[in-house]
């Protein structure tokens, strides 16, 4: 072919590519304009594009009618969403039950019939009912009206109430739309960034709480509560699996709605009224990139991924419940964001340093996005981390820290040259000191007998502390834990802890403040009378019982020390005297309030970790009478092995021997005591039930025989040596078989 026929032919397969190409898109843009994602809402009165079009009607037995007047839905326009909002106040609320009815015959006092399957809640925030086939019928049908029936509801704002849907139609006004908008995908978590349409914070680069005070209506857990007047403003964020376009949106999934001033952490605020009380206070910007925080202005959304593949996101304006869902471009659509699932990791929001006495002291505050099963629904925690790299032991023990545990946030201590890793991070909020799970139906539209008790905090913290063990060097025979208040569920985790102290309580049936709070926190008893034992916090909070049914599992030592706040009047002391007489009943490693024992664990005597045996003691002849539980029996705070320590290093176990040093402190009100002694989480001396042994009781310095005798193993495989005289002077304690 001539080289310039081929060039003529090239330019004009060129230009017919052209023109196809601008003949699409002039057809999609011509048919965006003309038909438009359009979200509007029908209710009586708020922001709403049409008022005064729902209407109650009592319906004897049967419960409410609520009556939606349709007649501004275009007859037969197809309908991509709908939802269906209630608002109540209140922590927890009995179940909604909403289904469509006709009226038989068509006429208004005709029997009501069911018209489909109840409405169901949409997950993962449970705060708005899918109600989009029932509407895609009604307008399929073009009803001039919509009929649900309330069969039960909790008490709810009526006025409030609106049924918003997104269909096929012509936007005539959409709001100013959202720019600059930004994703990436990192530990199974896709970072959305966007620019809002609105300066909350001015564009300055410091903001203080005094000074956001007026654009808030306040400050909750979980983020900026707006103040919706006079307009209400939102950011939706949306994806799907194909790029995102005016002429795709109706099919893209509704991920979140994110309100104004998402890019602050709203955890880290001063108590009390910040606007009044610390108005000078520099209000924090969340970082996605480590210690870098968004820009003014910057709107966030973290969402956790479900599955694998490339997905493309978009983040669009609402204003009043409309939404731009014409001006879609490469401002607020990216992908494809290739993503996978993975376990989530935290963000490094700033990394506070001290010099201290050998090295330099790093405490590092990160920000933890979580969802199920880690949270009730998507959140994001505070999170601290506190090491001394130039003092740390490798591997380094690493302690999980609640502070006074009065606090929904981290509380971390001083800084110092410490060997071990120390790490504090947010509860559930807005509880104070509540480590007990919650409820997934708290602050949702889910009946609180349809939801189910979960212990969320404990698993955000097992997964921080794998995470934690994937970053530093940490031993993972030497993990210890804080309790307190209610906390106690790490006493079930023996094969994760070493130690737990502190003053978590037993059993939350005693005490009425612990009544009370713990009501608020997960419902009155009768919530779960018909669930699984597995799923009543009111069964799995009692540890005396737990205690008593579960005598083989190996706990971690407890080091009892009921202070730091604790008020027992009201809080409950009584369910102590009876979980102490369970532990040595079923022969557990524990001291309370034993200044002996954790002195010989600051000076290395003492080294506790879940690879090595321990000594559980019980019965000693120095303990204090606790009592009955009521305060004024026996001994409130007494110490219960407060005077007996041992020697860690020294510790024999083997195969048919064992042998450990023990003696009483120096600080002992008497020179001489009696105690029963058993080996406990051994790893190589066993022993089967019934079992004979040969024990013997000399002191180390001579290894004169003080005592002897004959034990046999119990029906779990442990010796118990009975009322063994113990002194100040150190006893060496031999077991062999016999």
């Amino acid at each position: 072919m001539h080289p310039a026929r081929g060039a003529l032919r090239k330019e004009a397969l060129e230009m017919k590519r052209l023109t196809a190409g601008t003949i699409l898109a002039m057809f999609l843009t011509a048919g965006a304009a003309q038909a438009a994602v359009v979200v509007e809402r029908w209710g009586i009165s708020g922001h709403l594009q049409h008022p005064n079009t729902l209407l109650y009607e009592l319906a004897g037995e049967a419960g409410t009618v609520m009556r939606f007047d349709l007649s501004a839905l275009p007859k037969g326009t197809k309908v991509y969403r709908a939802r269906l909002f209630f608002f109540r106040g209140g922590r927890y609320g009995s179940a909604f039950e909403v289904v469509p009815v006709r009226r038989e015959g068509g006429s208004k006092d005709a029997p009501l019939k069911a018209a489909g399957r109840p409405l169901a809640l949409a997950a993962p925030y449970y705060r708005w009912f899918d109600a989009t086939e029932v509407v895609r019928g009604w307008a399929g049908a073009g009803q001039r009206q919509g009929l649900l029936l309330l069969r039960k509801a909790p008490a709810f704002t009526e006025g409030q109430t609106y049924l918003e849907i997104a269909y096929e139609g012509q936007l005539e006004s959409p709001p100013k739309q959202v720019s600059q908008v930004k994703a990436f995908c990192r530990a199974g978590q896709v970072f959305i960034t966007f620019r809002e349409i609105e300066d909350y914070d001015t564009a300055k680069d410091k903001m203080t709480w005094g000074e956001l005070a007026g654009r808030f209506q306040g400050l909750d857990y979980g983020g900026p509560v707006p103040r919706d007047e006079p307009r209400e403003v939102r950011y939706r964020v949306y994806t799907h699996d194909k790029p995102i376009t005016a002429a795709t949106i109706g099919q893209s999934e509704l991920l979140a709605e994110v309100v104004p001033g998402s890019g602050y952490n709203t955890r880290r605020v001063p108590a009390g009224d910040f606007s009044h009380q610390r108005p000078k206070a520099v209000a924090m910007r969340l970082a996605v990139e480590a210690e870098k925080p968004l820009p003014a202005g910057t709107g966030l959304y973290v969402h956790t991924v479900g599955r694998h593949g490339q997905r493309h996101y978009a983040v669009v304006s609402a204003v009043n419940g409309v939404e731009n869902t014409v001006d879609i471009s490469p401002a607020n659509v990216v992908g494809p964001i290739q993503q996978r699932p993975a376990a989530p990791e935290p963000v490094l929001q700033m990394d506070n340093t001290t010099e201290v006495r050998g090295g330099t002291y790093h405490e590092q505050w990160y920000s933890f996005w979580a969802a199920e099963p880690l949270a009730p629904r998507p959140l994001r925690y505070d999170l601290a981390v506190g090491s001394c790299p130039d003092t740390m032991a490798r591997p380094a023990p690493l302690h999980v820290t609640r502070g006074h545990t009065w606090g929904d946030g981290p509380e971390m201590p001083g800084p110092g040259p410490r060997h071990e890793v120390v790490m504090s991070h947010s509860a559930e909020g807005p509880y104070n000191g509540i480590w007990t799970g919650v409820n997934d139906a708290e602050f949702t539209l889910k009946g609180i007998e349809q939801g189910r008790w979960q212990p969320f905090v404990q698993r955000r913290q097992e997964a921080l502390i794998r995470w934690i063990q994937a970053n530093w060097p940490i031993d993972p025979q030497r993990i210890s834990s804080g309790v307190g208040a209610w906390g106690l569920w790490e006493l079930r985790r023996g094969e994760l802890y070493a130690c737990i102290n502190g003053w978590g309580m037993p059993e939350v049936t005693k005490g009425f403040q612990l009544w009370h709070w713990s009501q608020a926190v997960w419902g009155t008893p009768e919530v779960y009378k018909d669930k699984p034992d597995q799923e009543n916090p009111w069964v799995l909070q009692d540890y005396s019982r737990f205690v008593l049914a579960n005598p083989e599992t190996e706990l971690p030592y407890f080091n009892i020390h009921t202070g730091w706040g604790m008020h027992s009047t009201e809080m409950g002391w009584p369910p102590w005297p009876r979980f102490i007489r369970a532990m040595i009943e079923t022969k557990r490693a524990f001291c309370m309030h034993s200044r002996a024992v954790e002195a010989a664990m600051q000076k290395g005597l003492i080294s506790i970790r879940r690879d090595q045996s321990l000594p559980a003691f019980g019965n000693c002849s120095l303990d204090d009478n606790i009592g009955d539980g009521e305060l004024g029996s026996g001994r409130a705070f007494g110490q219960v092995n407060g005077h007996l320590v041992w020697e860690s290093a020294t510790i024999v176990d083997e195969p048919g021997v064992y042998a450990i040093t023990v003696y009483l402190w120096d600080t002992a009100p008497l020179p001489e005591c009696t105690v029963d002694l058993t080996p406990r989480r051994c790893r190589r001396f066993t022993a089967k039930p019934g079992e004979k042994f040969l024990w013997r009781n000399t002191t180390a310095a001579d290894g004169k025989v003080v005592q002897s005798g004959e034990a046999p193993a119990d029906k779990l495989g442990l010796v118990t040596l009975p009322k063994l005289k113990v002194t100040k002077a150190k006893h060496r304690i031999w077991i062999s078989r016999k």
